[in-house]
């Protein structure tokens, strides 16, 4: 009687722990939830912008960090129960301090895959580690207590579903059918069981189906809801009237790209692009038929990029491009393009009486700036410079072809800088042209490989 008492003592403790385990579990979502949400509120407030919280990949609704969260409570939770329920009940006194553990087992794998690491990525090893480890775990709870006739083979159908949760596809259906091999293994394998009789085999039948149904529920549940995560996040990505990338995006690329550039001394180039008489045509034509144009201008800039390259809208007429590992001409290039691609639309796009253009300011990493910021300024510079030319211009700085051949050594953003010199400026298309020296890009030249490029060459950065 005494045993008897200690043992339910020790068992209540130890579950108590794992309770109290359980419960930082739960808190500690509930707080990175809490967290999430007020950094929303105060990107709501323009402190903090979508892109900085989560990247280019947008928000991270129902994402596998938030399955995995889940995944890890329930872990938890089920251990718990399972200790508490058979040290409470002493319903199993022959085989309780191997169900411990068992337990014990589990909670050594939880802490190793979710405590310790728990903002790695996970890796495929790790993920088959945990299925197999949880498989293991599940039957030789089922053998110590009571094999086909024990009360946890429901625990088999939790993780069938939470790999259906969490990984889907035929992923699933496998967990699901070794669960199943499992279970009947260690149903036809019970030294005590002499024959099946009807009511066992329907419930072998059962419980063996049942695994696979439910798998296969979830499998359907989740991958709904990724295409539905997709679809959305695509939405939230993606400026629905040009095709383009939303501005929320541009600061944390640009970032990255500035990172990029800095450990393999490689440049880059970015445009800031500016449509010229945005306004006469809502005027004239009517705000649909500026949509139009604006969808047409950003088909225009997508046909003229790499798809390495990144181009977003910036403001209502203002667009962004974002071209890795491109020396200056080759960016001047690009902008010809996209200029003579925005000019041909007057033909297609708008009345006969009405013009398109844009105007284009061009600058260049390390030359221009060695911040995100300081491009981006240069580059508004350079486009309104630009527009003072009389627009349908590109504006920028010169590169003369020796300084093209140099490598350029970055500098760092903690250094201390002299202020950017003002850049030089060259313009083409729509004007007039003033004398350009021997050792600029030639405007002529230029115009020749862009027709070369639509006559089918592709452009290289």
């Amino acid at each position: 009687m005494i045993s008897d008492v200690a043992f339910i003592v020790i068992s209540a403790t130890v579950a108590g722990l794992l309770g109290i385990a359980a419960a930082v579990a739960v808190l500690q979502e509930r707080a990175a939830r809490k967290a999430t949400a007020a950094a929303e509120a105060d990107g709501a407030g323009g402190a903090l912008t979508a892109a900085d919280k989560y990247g280019p990949s947008g928000p991270p609704a129902g994402s596998r960090a938030g399955y995995d969260a889940v995944l890890r409570v329930v872990w938890w939770l089920s251990i718990v129960g399972v200790m508490a329920g058979v040290g409470l009940s002493n319903a199993y006194p022959g085989t309780q301090t191997q169900i411990f553990g068992v337990g014990l087992a589990a909670a050594a794998l939880v802490v190793v895959l979710h405590e310790i690491a728990p903002h790695r990525p996970r890796t495929t090893l790790a993920s088959t580690v945990e299925v197999l480890g949880a498989l293991a775990l599940i039957s030789g709870l089922v053998i110590l207590t009571g094999r086909a006739d024990s009360p946890f083979v429901f625990i088999y159908h939790v993780l069938a579903v939470a790999v259906a949760l969490t990984v889907g596809g035929w992923a699933a259906m496998g967990v699901a059918a070794a669960a199943s091999l499992a279970y009947l293994g260690i149903a036809w394998l019970d030294p005590d069981r002499v024959a099946f009789n009807g009511p066992e085999l329907l419930r072998i039948g059962l419980n063996t189906g049942s695994i696979f149904v439910l798998a296969y529920l979830a499998g359907v549940f989740a991958n709904g809801e990724r295409r539905l995560r997709a679809t959305i996040e695509r939405l939230w990505r993606i400026d629905y009237l040009t095709g383009l990338i939303r501005r929320e995006e541009l600061g944390v690329t640009l970032e990255q790209e500035v990172l990029r550039s800095r450990r393999s001394d490689r440049p880059f180039c970015l445009l800031m692009i500016d449509m010229d008489g945005l306004k006469a045509i809502n005027d004239t034509s009517g705000h649909e038929r500026g949509d139009t144009v604006l969808h047409a201008v950003g088909s225009a800039i997508r046909r003229s990029t790499r798809a390495v390259d990144s181009a977003f809208r910036y403001g209502g007429d203002e667009f962004v491009v974002l071209l890795p590992e491109t020396e200056y001409r080759g960016a001047y290039l690009v902008a010809e393009k996209i200029r003579i691609g925005v000019e041909d639309l007057g033909l297609t796009a708008t009345s006969s009486d009405l013009v398109t253009s844009v105007s284009i300011g061009l600058v260049s990493y390390p030359e221009d700036g060695v911040s995100a910021e300081e491009l981006l300024i240069a580059a508004d510079r350079a486009m309104y410079h630009a527009k003072g030319l009389g627009k349908n211009q590109i504006s920028g700085n010169p590169r003369p072809p020796r300084r093209l051949a140099m490598v350029v050594e970055p500098v760092r953003a903690e250094e201390d800088r002299q202020p950017l010199p003002r850049p030089e400026v060259i313009h083409v298309g729509g004007g007039n042209h003033e004398p350009t020296d021997e050792s600029e890009p030639d405007p002529g030249e230029m115009r020749r490989q862009i027709a070369a490029a639509q006559r089918g060459c592709h452009l290289t950065g």
